[in-house]
């Protein structure tokens, strides 16, 4: 559940919480369910994982992207006795930058740290966002202050009418899926996303095009218009948090 990471805009995953429930549409055919259902587990159960996966930014983690809760979501309210810890760790991971990724924007303010302020400089925020009704959350997601805030338009259902004044980063991907358990996407939504961004400057990264067949190990390919495009912001990695220890000891947690 955490280590080198085959997703291509991060660098490592940490799940220091599993399990999920489903709020949204864009949802139907989530990974996470199919993965732990073929393994006979219940997805829908949110468990802590075990300490040496709880623990891996503060013991294995080379970084400087992290990937935080693929298989859950942070601020699930069923982890709420976790994740004061899982704070205290990025506290003292100040190499590493967490991208922190949410459907439920909603929930944040009341489950950040007394000592976010402006936000820590090692975080990143997002929200997913694959259909234009749940665009809400982006206005939700910028009431509270980032170091960057991040759209993840995946899995990219429709051609999103959304409003990215104040997102520095956006990520798109296709549905995936084995046989028919995917939603195709069309190009035409991705290129609507691409220009967008394009338009007033802001990073945009192709994930996948999704499907049930993989092109060079990814979903359906990468090339957009027979290009690739691999934006991520360089700005608020591995920036130093003050006035904390030099050390934690993993075994604490």
């Amino acid at each position: 559940m955490g280590e080198r990471s085959h997703i291509g805009w991060t660098d490592d995953t940490w799940n220091p919480w599993q399990g999920c429930h489903k709020v949204s549409e864009e949802c139907r055919y989530c990974y996470m369910y199919r993965e732990k259902m073929r393994y006979g587990q219940d997805p829908s159960t949110i468990i802590r994982s075990r300490p040496q996966t709880f623990n891996l930014p503060l013991t294995r983690f080379k970084g400087p992207l992290v990937f935080v809760c693929s298989w859950s979501d942070f601020f699930i309210p069923d982890a709420d006795a976790w994740r004061p810890e899982a704070w205290q760790i990025i506290r003292h991971s100040p190499h590493l930058t967490f991208q922190i990724l949410t459907k439920r924007p909603h929930l944040i303010g009341n489950r950040l740290p007394h000592d976010w302020g402006a936000g820590f400089p090692n975080v990143w925020l997002g929200v997913s966002v694959g259909m234009s009704k749940y665009a809400h959350r982006l206005a939700e997601l910028l009431q509270i202050p980032a170091r960057l805030h991040f759209l993840s338009a995946e899995p990219l259902l429709e051609r999103l009418q959304v409003n990215l004044s104040g997102i520095d980063w956006v990520i798109a991907g296709g549905e995936s899926g084995a046989g028919n358990n995917y939603r195709p996407a069309d190009r035409d939504h991705f290129r609507h996303l691409r220009d967008m961004c394009k338009d007033i400057g802001i990073p945009f990264y192709l994930k996948q095009l999704g499907g049930n067949i993989k092109i060079n190990g990814v979903y359906g390919g990468r090339r957009l218009d027979l290009a690739l495009h691999d934006d991520i912001p360089t700005f608020g990695r591995g920036e130093a948090l003050t006035g904390l220890p030099e050390k934690l000891n993993a075994q604490n947690y």
